[in-house]
């Protein structure tokens, strides 16, 4: 493991090995300005550096290989190796659930949005380029490669980009002509799905898979062998002909139909990746690096030259090496988990001051718990209804403003939250003892004092050590102002992964951001 060098000045200089650096921390001519990862600070200024050619390596896909690799006179040197799992089919999941939420409320209150020729594709219509998911992985990628660049003098940036055959993927003897025409080529038909329903009838021979007997058009059911829910789409291969009897028997779980989902990889993760690829190579070029693009068959052939294991991380390093030279390996390894930015709040949730309000109202004494239900399939009953909810939410604000407890910031439209309900955001630790810091768009009337410095405050997804020398992720901050930690290993002889601490027995090592950076 090399340590990470920065000029008296700030500036990078050229890792050097952990005898030097204690060499010159015993003589004084440098400091510790980092622990993890170790960093040391010359006290004198080295005039014309001299940088050896040192590259950032990034294997693209939804797993992500990240490597720095410096050239020596006689051999490479590995300084860094990472790996990075993207959130984009999580992102994706998220909106599409949001998505079917939204379509669920606005049928139940019986109200009819959008236009027949309006734009259903949400990221085009506010004039982006790509959807949130894609953006959201490039931007992780991005931030990984700047923060290699303020740990190293980085030289050159490498991209090893995605290119698969995702029509090969799918159905490996395909060849020829049948890439443009596919299954549903000459089947006429007046929609898509209708198309797409015929020729997977005619694929399978107007047969039910499982018994064999035939069926037509109009009584064949197609089924999906794995589900929307647990990632399956409309392609063909992962959906089959089956008659009524049988699709029954599937659907109310008397049948159970065996299906090898090894035989039928999932090219989500790939397709996303290729999508997003021209977005990553034009941010990675605003870096003010030169980028150079390295392909996926170079890669088995240098890992096996250099006898290197199959890894993402190793699969980024070899690519930044030259194949002329040896390689040496001295690499600080790294697991980078991502974060949510915003990790406490619901995709679906109300005000939560005036849906507390609205519990209190719904719950007094007085009330007709039978003219409070909601039916989906009764408008009339739900037009009654609501006008009653309403009537008893608005006699229940009357009582509590005549008592002065009607808190008028918690009206919709306001911005400012009650306290009560707000995410914790911080933990001060000050002379008298730990101070919870609530949510910041209320700090300025809530919170007397200015907001302070982040390194004097604990916050979610700091990467902190314990007493014992554990090392953690804050991922909870609670009212009593003690701290829930989610180890990054799993400690013997405890039930769980995580405990809670007070503050004043945790050190900080990295403040928290999108990113987590974990030495393995």
């Amino acid at each position: 493991m090399m340590v990470l060098v920065q000029n008296k000045d700030g500036t990078l200089l050229s890792s050097c090995h952990p005898a030097r650096a204690r060499i010159l921390l015993k003589k004084g001519m440098a400091k510790v300005v980092a622990t993890y990862p170790f960093t040391i600070k010359l006290t004198y200024r080295v005039k014309n550096p001299v940088f050896l050619p040192t590259r950032v390596i990034l294997d693209d896909g939804k797993t992500c290989g990240l490597g720095v690799v410096q050239e020596n006179r006689t051999h490479n040197l590995v300084l860094c190796k990472a790996e990075m799992k993207t959130r984009g089919e999580e992102i994706s999941d998220n909106l599409k659930d949001r998505r079917t939420c939204r379509a669920q409320r606005r049928n139940r209150r019986n109200k009819k949005r959008g236009r027949e020729d309006e734009i259903k594709i949400r990221y085009r219509k506010k004039k982006q380029e790509y959807p949130a998911s894609i953006r959201a992985d490039v931007e992780a990628k991005i931030n990984a490669v700047k923060r290699l660049m303020k740990m190293y003098p980085v030289t050159e940036i490498v991209l090893e980009p995605v290119k698969l055959d995702i029509v090969k993927v799918i159905n490996p003897t395909v060849k020829g002509k049948d890439y443009q025409r596919g299954l549903s080529y000459g089947i006429e038909a007046d929609s898509r799905n209708r198309k797409r329903r015929l020729a997977i009838l005619k694929r399978d021979g107007y047969r039910c898979l499982y018994c064999g007997s035939p069926v037509t058009g109009e009584n064949a059911h197609v089924h999906h062998f794995v589900q929307r829910k647990h990632g399956g789409s409309k392609r063909y291969d992962i959906q089959g002909t089956l008659c009524e009897k049988c699709h029954t028997s599937v659907i109310t779980g008397e049948l159970a139909l065996a299906f090898d989902l090894e035989k039928y990889p999932s090219v989500r993760a790939a397709g996303r990746a290729m999508h997003g690829r021209y977005l990553l190579e034009r941010e990675l070029k605003k870096l003010g690096v030169p980028v150079a693009i390295r392909y996926g068959y170079e890669t088995k052939e240098l890992r096996e030259r250099f006898g290197l294991p199959k890894s993402h991380g190793d699969d980024a390093v070899v690519l930044g090496c030259n194949p002329e030279k040896k390689l040496v390996d001295r690499s600080t390894v790294y697991k980078i988990k991502l974060h949510a930015r915003h990790g406490g709040r619901k995709l679906f949730d109300a005000n939560p001051g005036v849906a507390a309000y609205r519990g209190q109202a719904d719950r007094q004494p007085h009330v007709d718990r039978s003219h409070m239900a909601v039916d989906d399939h009764d408008h009339e009953t739900n037009r009654r209804n609501r006008s009653y909810r309403r009537h008893v939410r608005n006699k229940y604000y009357k009582k509590l403003k005549a008592e002065g407890k009607f808190n008028y910031e918690l009206l919709p439209g306001k911005t400012r939250l009650n306290e009560i309900f707000t995410v914790n955001r911080a933990i001060l630790l000050t002379e008298s003892g730990p101070v919870l810091v609530k949510n910041q768009r209320i700090r300025k009337w809530r919170y007397p004092y200015p907001w302070p410095e982040r390194g004097r405050v604990i916050e979610r997804y700091d990467l902190v050590k314990t007493q014992k020398g554990d090392i953690g992720i804050v991922t909870s901050l609670m009212s009593d102002c003690t701290v829930r930690v989610d180890f990054v290993r799993k400690r013997e002889g405890y039930k769980t992964n995580f405990s809670f601490y007070k503050p004043e027995m945790l050190t900080i090592i990295q403040k928290g951001s999108s990113q987590t950076w974990v030495i393995q």
